[in-house]
């Protein structure tokens, strides 16, 4: 006999899921919210960052 599932309990993959997903969410939505008013960064004439790379042979 197939044991009936109870659906009032999700089960822990479930859970796992839907607080991931929560968490993701929340994570992008105060992303945006911090980030959407800082259009006007570009306009500060910072200097840019570079790096170089010299290879040298130790041979």
């Amino acid at each position: 006999m197939i044991a009936k599932r109870k659906t009032i309990m999700p089960d822990k993959i479930t859970m796992i899921n839907l607080v991931w997903t929560a968490m993701i969410a929340v994570m992008l939505t105060a992303t945006v919210t911090l980030y959407q008013d800082k259009s006007d960064l570009i306009d500060l004439n910072y200097p840019q960052v570079t790096g170089n790379y010299n290879d040298l042979s130790y041979y």
